[in-house]
């Protein structure tokens, strides 16, 4: 009993020693929404298209705390990111006709920091907190061919290795920047909850498909199949030579909104009851 005492009046004074050895395993999902070269968000979307998520996520955490203010985490993340033109404003887009589905597989790493002291199970048991990491993404877009999703990228819907363009296949990978907000509660001396907003900048434009120039639908009909055909122009946009299918300029992001339940893996025996 002594040395428990002990024990907890070093981590008072220290701040650090044992929050070095605090982790908590987190499980949660949530909804995303998808702003690239497809489709619309915002003010620039149809109805509440452009402020609601549509595909979902789930996530696998492991967080590590280091005092009151920071920690970092470990972060797996797996859903879809869905994108339509019909539910932009912009009467190209509505023409151009293109819908993409992509699913996605993030690993990464980063750094919270908490607004206000804050630990699970103690009395300061809640906060707003900032977060920002680097990550990379799996990620494969897809369309929908008679009832079924197909493979995009070996379609090469803007000509991809063939003699229409000197493009070549685009990555099934990218570096990824997450960031964003939150808000932890702990809910028992075991337990929290985080609700978080966070944003995806990707290294890609090939998120959704869509980045290059438009390419003649039946010059890709005669060198691919009747699916690339369709997909490189599912609009039946009238083929101009240089013609923009997207925008090679910039890089797709995505939003992430969802919950994600802690529990604290740490021995309770080791923990201080005065936090």
């Amino acid at each position: 009993m002594r040395s428990k005492i002990t024990v907890c009046f070093v981590l008072l004074l220290s701040s650090a020693a044992l929050w070095s050895q605090s982790y908590e395993l987190g499980l949660g999902g949530g909804g995303t929404l998808f702003h690239g070269d497809v489709g619309a968000v915002g003010l620039n979307a149809q109805g509440a298209s452009g402020f609601l998520p549509n595909q979902p996520y789930a996530n696998v955490t492991l967080r590590r705390q280091f005092n009151w203010h920071w920690s970092t985490r470990v972060n797996f993340a797996q859903g879809y990111l869905e994108a339509n033109d019909l539910w932009a404003k912009d009467d190209f887009k509505s023409n151009r006709g293109i819908a993409v589905r992509t699913e996605v597989s993030e690993l990464s790493m980063m750094t919270e920091f908490n607004f206000w002291p804050y630990t699970t199970g103690s009395k300061f048991n809640q906060t707003f907190y900032l977060f920002a990491g680097l990550g990379i993404t799996a990620y494969n877009p897809q369309g929908e061919w008679q009832e079924d999703y197909v493979d995009l990228r070996t379609l090469g819907t803007e000509g991809q290795q063939t003699d229409l363009t000197n493009q070549l296949y685009y990555g099934t990978t990218t570096l990824t920047v997450p960031f964003g907000l939150g808000y932890r509660r702990s809910i028992a001396r075991d337990w929290s909850i985080t609700t978080e907003l966070g944003w995806r900048r990707y290294g890609s434009d090939y998120m959704d498909d869509t980045s290059g120039d438009f390419v003649n639908a039946l010059d890709l009909l005669d060198r691919r199949n009747a699916q690339a055909a369709y997909f490189s122009n599912p609009g039946n946009v009238a083929y101009v030579p240089g013609l923009a299918r997207g925008n090679a300029n910039t890089r797709d992001w995505s939003i992430f909104a969802g919950i994600t339940i802690f529990y604290n893996l740490s021995p309770r025996d080791e923990r201080c009851s005065a936090f």
